[in-house]
């Protein structure tokens, strides 16, 4: 077979594997591939004092680019992109690319992918410190000093949204009714994670309300759980205008009644409290 021969049957396969994750870049020379780190236990983030343990990582980028002597005689030209390796983690990973024992004649870039997951272990260091004097221009977007807070908290964010969208896609058991029914029925409490299909939560905040009961002295369901519903969740889950219009009356005048430095306003008809 000749190198484009090799070529066109190495991006066939890749592309079969990783579907919507492979996108072509220019023709059939240069390509790119979104790696998904395959997380089988929970994965700690440390950044100065804080500790965060999270379950999703974001794809790591791989471009790679065919010549003319791929595989005949030379591995192909690659560059990576992360933004949440620093730019020596990303260089040394560049280097151990380089030094990989590459065979003539055989395709070498799925093998690269298997390098580049096995560099994910179970903990990544976020630091502001970054001594690498050498600047390889194959390590694209990799972190600085500078936006190293938002990097933190947007793989805080992207494990929260892949969380949720993996809890949408699955089955769940309704704590109230044990029906099983689509996640994406259901609505997960914030404060506490319980979470109950759209119809049992509606109806236990309505008969809840009915029963005199609002602002923090309305719980989550769950048997012993304290956890109060906020007022956001409160609205998503009643979907009625007038009757959330009544939840946010109730509240406030429960609290302005529970305020010992608010008085009557004698001149109010309408018996407004006032400072």
């Amino acid at each position: 077979m000749t190198n484009l021969e090799k070529q066109t049957d190495e991006i066939l396969a890749l592309r079969s594997i990783f579907d919507t994750k492979f996108r072509l870049l220019d023709d059939n020379n240069q390509y790119e591939i979104l790696i998904d780190f395959d997380l089988i236990e929970p994965f700690i983030i440390r950044y100065n004092d804080e500790r965060t343990i999270i379950n999703h990582l974001p794809p790591f980028t791989l471009i790679i680019h065919y010549h003319e002597k791929y595989p005949s005689d030379y591995p192909p030209s690659f560059m990576l992109s992360c933004f949440y390796f620093s730019k020596s983690s990303l260089q040394n990973l560049c280097q151990k690319l380089d030094n990989y024992s590459f065979i003539k004649d055989e395709v070498c870039v799925y093998d690269w992918i298997e390098l580049i997951k096995h560099e994910i272990t179970n903990e990544i260091i976020l630091q502001t410190k970054d001594d690498e004097q050498i600047n390889d221009l194959r390590a694209l977007n990799g972190y600085s000093n500078e936006n190293i807070d938002q990097i933190y908290q947007s793989l805080i964010n992207y494990n929260n949204e892949q969380h949720d969208k993996q809890f949408r896609n699955q089955l769940q058991t309704c704590l109230i009714c044990t029906d099983i029914i689509p996640g994406m029925d259901f609505i997960r409490l914030h404060r506490c994670g319980h979470f109950y299909c759209r119809s049992c939560l509606n109806n236990y905040v309505k008969i809840t309300l009915n029963n005199g009961k609002f602002g923090e002295k309305l719980h989550c369901p769950q048997h012993q759980c304290q956890k109060a519903l906020p007022p956001n969740e409160i609205k998503q889950i009643i979907q009625d205008a007038q009757l959330y219009q009544r939840y946010e009356r109730l509240t406030l005048q429960h609290a302005l009644e529970s305020m010992n430095n608010v008085i009557w306003c004698p001149r109010s008809v309408t018996n407004r409290k006032e400072k």
